[in-house]
């Protein structure tokens, strides 16, 4: 029982580390692996009485990579392009 728990353990980590190398290759290869992506960013304000005011702010551009996981400092495009839209708390 614990051999087959610790053979299961060890084939997840192993097909982990497989796919993240091959991603990384991938990513490493690709003649463009770089994408730019418009992110809104918003204050959200805090105020009296459980009031929230939302003030826009000057939309800033994220770099990403197109990949399964992170590489090179940069998260991956499928996740930055599901999040364009920041909010930055301020009190409260």
């Amino acid at each position: 029982m614990m051999r087959r728990l610790l053979a299961i353990v060890l084939a997840v980590l192993a097909l982990a580390v497989i796919s993240y190398g091959c991603d990384y290759l991938y990513a490493r290869w690709r003649h463009e692996p770089f994408w730019d992506v418009r992110i809104d960013r918003f204050l959200a304000i805090y105020e009296k009485f459980n009031k929230i005011d939302y003030q826009p702010t000057d939309p800033i551009t994220e770099r990403c990579v197109y990949s399964l996981f992170p590489h090179f400092g940069h998260n991956p495009c499928w996740y930055v392009k599901r999040h364009t839209v920041r909010y930055i708390r301020i009190g409260g």
